[in-house]
C-alpha cells in the first residue's frame, strides 16, 4: 500500500488507511477505513470495553493493548482521535477521558503513526453537516459515507468512524495545514 497525501487542494487522496478513535475509559471505540479518492471502505471496527471495578492501571493497559494490536495488525497510515473536550462541571470526566486518550496516542506513537486531533463538533459538522448532530444522525451519516448500513449500530464505533472520515476529508486541506501550523 502506498501512502500519498494530496499534492494540492482538490486532488483526491489515494491508498490511505486511517484509524479513528473515540476514547473513553469504559468504552473506547475504534474504526479503521481505507480511503481511495472519495471512496471509503470499512476495514475493522469495534469497542474496547473495561469494567469500573477493575483498577485504573489495568483498564488503561487493556485500552492500550487493544489499540496497539489493531495498529500492529492493520498498519494504519494515520490515527485520528477525538480531542479532549470538557465542561467545567465535568472535570473528572475530562481527566478520565484524558487517561484513555493518552494510552491510545501512546500506542500510535510506539508504532510511529502520526496522530491527528479533532474536536467532536468539527467531526460531526464535517460528517453530518451539523456540529450539534445527535448520535442517531452521526450513525446515519457514517453508514451513508461508508455505504455499510450495519457498521454504525454502536455509538462508540460510529463516533470512531466519524473521526476517521473527518480526517479523510480534511487530509491535505489548507485548513488542516493552517491548524497544524498554530501548534
Amino acid at each position: 500500500m502506498i501512502f500519498a497525501f494530496c499534492l494540492s487542494w482538490g486532488e483526491w487522496i489515494r491508498d490511505l488507511r486511517i484509524l479513528g478513535i473515540d476514547p473513553g475509559l469504559t468504552n473506547t471505540g475504534y474504526g479503521l477505513i481505507e480511503v481511495d479518492g472519495q471512496d471509503y471502505t470499512v476495514v475493522e471496527g469495534g469497542v474496547v470495553r473495561t469494567k469500573s471495578g477493575v483498577p485504573m492501571e489495568q483498564r488503561l493497559f487493556m485500552i492500550y493493548s487493544a489499540i496497539r494490536d489493531v495498529i500492529q495488525e492493520f498498519n494504519p497510515h494515520a490515527v485520528a482521535i477525538e480531542d479532549l473536550h470538557s465542561h467545567a462541571r465535568f472535570v473528572k470526566t475530562a481527566i478520565l477521558l484524558g487517561h484513555a486518550r493518552g494510552v491510545a496516542v501512546m500506542a500510535a506513537g510506539e508504532a510511529d503513526v502520526p496522530v491527528f486531533n479533532y474536536q467532536p463538533t468539527r467531526a460531526k459538522n464535517i460528517v453530518t453537516g451539523s456540529g450539534r448532530a445527535d448520535k442517531e444522525q452521526v450513525k446515519a451519516a457514517v453508514s451513508t459515507h461508508l455505504r455499510a448500513p450495519d457498521v454504525a449500530k454502536n455509538e462508540h464505533v460510529a463516533d470512531a468512524f466519524s473521526i476517521a472520515i473527518c480526517h479523510a476529508i480534511m487530509a491535505g486541506s489548507p485548513a488542516v495545514e493552517a491548524i497544524e501550523a498554530t501548534k
